[in-house]
């Protein structure tokens, strides 16, 4: 039910749709025989031209992006017993699938990383927290891409631990914890910059034992930014991750999924015993 509601709320909040839809529902209201109808549509109004007007100078959503990226730096331990990898980076590409290769997406980084981790630290694992679903007949689930990318790259099989039980974040974080909880160790945590601080905040509300987790994020949107004011319509768009990580972060906190709003920078390293 949860994922279900967040998927269509989530529909509802990416930046042009939120547009588009207070801009329909204003002109709607607006028409109504009843006073406080026709108020209420003037917040919608508002609403419309507020995201417009945020979101269409490039500098405010680069701003956004940049400093919520960086909210959590890298943090990379000695000998890392396991690295932990989110979903998000294969796309079950038909065309890629029929050339036998695996399709990345937008978020390959994430998969590159992991790759490189797992050659410079020769004695570590790699837990993977996937999808195990699809779409289509013709695709592989990303969990399956998962195994045949590392395959690709002579990655002992014996290194590769991968769940097949995860469709989000918080599915996610509840399978590593209950990992991590029976391992222990030194874990480093991959994921997308944007994605990191609602990671480490379901982390940071889990049971992981005596294991500890390094954060260790990928994927930055932004750099940077110098102050402009050049507006354009087809930077709103950049405002949708921005907006998916604080709803997100809102939702689970709300829901007592997450202990914190944001994660509590001095519990990093995630370390349950020092919590």
């Amino acid at each position: 039910m949860f994922f279900t509601l967040s998927k269509m709320i989530g529909f509802f909040l990416k930046a042009y749709n939120l547009i588009f839809f207070s801009i329909l529902i204003y002109i709607l209201l607006s028409k109504s025989r009843f006073y406080f109808l026709r108020g209420l549509s003037y917040s919608f109004g508002l609403l419309a031209l507020f995201v417009i007007i945020i979101g269409g100078f490039k500098y405010i959503p680069n701003y956004l992006i940049w400093k919520f990226e960086n909210f959590i730096e890298i943090q990379k331990p000695v000998n890392p017993d396991g690295i932990i990898l989110l979903g998000g980076s294969f796309t079950g590409s038909i065309k890629a699938l029929e050339q036998n290769q695996v399709g990345l997406g937008g978020k390959a980084e994430r998969a590159v990383e992991a790759l490189r981790l797992l050659r410079d630290n020769k004695n570590s694992i790699l837990l993977f927290v996937a999808d195990a679903s699809v779409l289509s007949s013709d695709l592989l689930s990303e969990a399956e891409q998962a195994e045949k990318f590392f395959e690709m790259f002579n990655v002992n099989q014996k290194r590769l631990i991968i769940k097949k039980i995860a469709n989000n974040t918080y599915q996610e974080s509840i399978a590593i914890a209950e990992y991590l909880k029976e391992s222990g160790g030194k874990w480093i945590l991959i994921t997308s910059a944007l994605h990191m601080p609602r990671t480490i905040a379901l982390m940071q509300s889990r049971d992981i034992g005596d294991s500890i987790i390094y954060p260790y994020p990928t994927d930055f949107a932004a750099s940077s930014p110098k102050f402009n004011l050049n507006f354009s319509f087809s930077n709103i768009g950049r405002l949708d991750g921005f907006i998916h990580e604080i709803v997100g972060l809102f939702a689970y906190r709300i829901t007592g999924r997450t202990k914190f709003f944001l994660p509590d920078l001095d519990l990093i390293p995630i370390n349950f015993n020092a919590l």
